[in-house]
């Protein structure tokens, strides 16, 4: 294990012991997020959504497990086995998403993009295409603001979306339309035969707070491409079913039970849906996409694919 770094994600600065080389390294005299190694295995119970401390346990497919406490620090008990890379999955992804849910954040499943004037959430089902809608985007001059996890917050009345990361998760089949060097690229995990990798976006990436103007589902189909909104309580389903590890919120309500974490925290997720749902300060709609190749609808869109004129 290397000596500790500094990183930014999401806007705070992480002091890890562990590499992390999907993020960008900083030099801040304070952290706001320390990720130590310790003792778990045969400590706390991985089946455990809490602690008597009011951590949230994480476990994974190997022996591995992760303790996120007080919305700033993430502690790690790595098997021999598991890998560099994988162990930077967890902590990007499950780990970040329980640092940020503890400290008050709302999150979505999605990638999220910006023209400098709007932002869109790109959501949709597992396979749908996310992240590689959102890197035709890039294409075409938005910016990157999240990949995969998007938080979100209220100022004033009004949803805002903080920016993560500068990389994107894409498989190799929607690598394969890219011109990006090796230098951009590194493996991250291998799933039903296929590799997915982390690219390097910094060119194309918004850092920063940005107002989310549209939720969009994202659905694949064949000769078409348009936007519908979603009115109504239907809003509802599309939110929740998009909300990320809703164990991460269940953890969150029996701290709010046992009186070990702040009502305002508690009911961030619950004022941004009323925002959403009553105030309607942003618009929720099907996003139907031709990606050419209907039957393979992992491959990157490619020159089939065009911005429709609602986010022009």
């Amino acid at each position: 294990m290397s000596k500790t770094k500094q990183y930014k994600a999401f806007g705070l600065v992480i002091e890890s012991e562990f590499p992390i080389p999907q993020l960008s390294t900083v030099f801040e005299a304070n952290n706001d997020v320390q990720i130590v190694s310790a003792r778990l295995r045969g400590v706390v119970d991985p089946e455990a959504p809490t602690t008597t401390e009011g951590g949230c346990i994480i476990p994974t497919l190997t022996d591995t497990l992760f303790r996120v406490t007080n919305g700033n620090l993430i502690e790690a008990d790595i098997c021999e086995e598991d890998t560099e890379s994988n162990v930077a999955v967890y902590l990007t992804g499950s780990c970040m998403g329980a640092i940020l849910v503890q400290r008050g954040f709302m999150l979505l499943h999605g990638s999220c993009v910006t023209d400098g004037k709007r932002s869109v959430l790109i959501t949709g089902d597992s396979g749908a295409g996310k992240s590689t809608t959102a890197a035709e985007f890039l294409r075409r001059g938005w910016k990157l603001v999240t990949d995969d996890v998007t938080c979100i917050f209220d100022r004033d009345g009004v949803p805002m979306v903080q920016s993560s990361y500068p990389s994107q998760k894409l498989w190799q089949d929607a690598l394969d339309h890219y011109d990006k060097t090796d230098d951009d690229i590194h493996s991250l995990y291998f799933s039903e035969n296929r590799e997915k990798f982390g690219v390097n976006v910094s060119d194309s990436f918004f850092d920063g707070v940005c107002p989310l103007s549209m939720v969009v589902r994202l659905i694949p189909a064949e000769h078409t491409t348009f936007l519908s909104p979603i009115e109504g309580m239907a809003k509802v389903d599309q939110l929740m079913r998009n909300t990320c590890a809703p164990r991460l919120f269940q953890t969150i309500h029996l701290l709010k039970l046992a009186h070990l974490w702040s009502e305002s925290s508690y009911s961030c997720a619950a004022d941004y849906l009323s925002l959403c749902i009553f105030s309607n300060p942003i618009l929720v709609s099907r996003l139907v996409i031709d990606f050419g190749k209907p039957s393979q609808i992992r491959v990157a869109p490619g020159s089939s694919f065009s911005v429709p004129s609602e986010l022009k």
